[in-house]
């Protein structure tokens, strides 16, 4: 204890200087703390705070997001660069005709050359969408879609009936489909529910190719359509003219057409089968939905037939047809639907046919 009394007298003098600095120091923090506008001591750990919230945000930003950057939706401004590279109504190019023929078969340019010239490629591409038809460029696809056989001439027998809302079924009387091919040419004949049609021409590389067609009127007149493949368009009653897409039907040629397709392909009788229909009205997308197959009695026998229905708009005539695959794809019925609810069917009862010069895969 003598020793400790002895060392504080010997420094008593610095501490007392310590002592009178630690008191100074302190008054001057109490009145910086006392000064008007004088920020509080818990704000001076705000500006750290905020560094690193912008830290953490720099490294997000920076860390590469491949996957992300992948799945983000384009820009709205690029959309027009991308449209003009890339045209909707441009078709893509057409296979060429060989890969369309079977190997067993020949093409009709070989075996029945035609008179008929079909619209080049340039035509059919720049043509517009026809009139009513929103999917244009759909349409000038057609060519590598389907694979054609040239069906047999054949004359087909049917019996009509008509069934009006609120009564029964009744008979009026028979109708036929006479169909003579050869040559690379047809002729076309049609009676029944559709009405009176005839339709000629030859074939080209997407099946039958028709150069006139004709609807008769309840008035004795006919409404006439011609096919001008060497200018690629189609006039009607020489009234109108819209632009002549390849594979083009007339309601009349359809029938047959939707028969040369059984013929050459079988597989291709599925889904939803397109083409254009032309008629004194102008060229519309024609689409036939494939229901399945189903059994049908006629006067013809008991046949396996193939139903197809047309998709129709709203307040217009529905189309079915029944095709036979056992005996050549034909079309051994034919239903239509009016608007207001009657309906009109033809069922064979015979099937004649007859040699022809020659068939070929078109």
């Amino acid at each position: 204890m003598k020793k400790i009394a002895v060392h504080l007298a010997r420094h008593r003098r610095l501490l007392a200087l310590g002592g009178l600095s630690l008191l100074l120091h302190l008054l001057a923090l109490a009145w910086i703390g006392s000064q008007p506008g004088a920020a509080p001591r818990q704000t001076l750990g705000v500006p750290i705070a905020l560094r690193l919230e912008r830290s953490a945000a720099a490294s997000t930003q920076s860390a590469p997001q491949p996957a992300l950057r992948a799945a983000e939706p384009q820009p709205e401004a690029t959309a027009p660069a991308q449209a003009s590279a890339a045209p909707a109504d441009t078709p893509p190019a057409l296979p060429p005709l060989q890969s369309l023929v079977p190997a067993n078969a020949q093409s009709t340019s070989s075996s029945a050359p035609s008179s008929l010239p079909g619209p080049s490629a340039a035509t059919a591409a720049s043509a517009p969408p026809a009139r009513g038809d929103p999917r244009g460029a759909a349409v000038q696809q057609m060519p590598g879609r389907y694979r054609v056989q040239t069906p047999p001439s054949v004359r087909l027998r049917y019996a009509v009936s008509r069934t009006r809302p609120g009564r029964a079924p009744s008979r009026e009387g028979e109708a036929q489909l006479v169909w003579e091919a050869g040559g690379g040419r047809y002729q076309l004949r049609l009676e029944g529910v559709l009405g009176l049609l005839e339709s000629e021409g030859g074939g080209d590389d997407t099946g039958i190719a028709p150069i006139r067609a004709s609807e008769h009127q309840d008035d004795g007149s006919d409404r006439i359509t011609r096919f001008d493949r060497a200018a690629g368009r189609i006039d009607a009653d020489g009234a109108r003219s819209d632009p002549l897409y390849l594979g083009s039907q007339d309601r009349a040629s359809l029938l047959m057409q939707l028969a040369g397709m059984g013929l050459a392909a079988p597989e291709q009788m599925e889904g939803v089968i397109e083409m254009m229909l032309v008629g004194p009205d102008g060229a519309r997308t024609a689409r036939f939905e494939v229901l399945g197959r189903e059994p049908l009695a006629t006067g013809a026998g008991s046949l396996h037939t193939l139903r197809l229905a047309e998709l129709s708009e709203p307040g217009r005539r529905r189309l079915e047809i029944w095709l036979a695959p056992e005996r050549g794809w034909l079309p051994v019925q034919l239903r239509v639907t009016e608007p207001d609810g009657s309906v009109a069917n033809q069922v064979v009862t015979g099937i004649e046919t007859a040699p022809s010069a020659g068939t070929a895969v078109m």
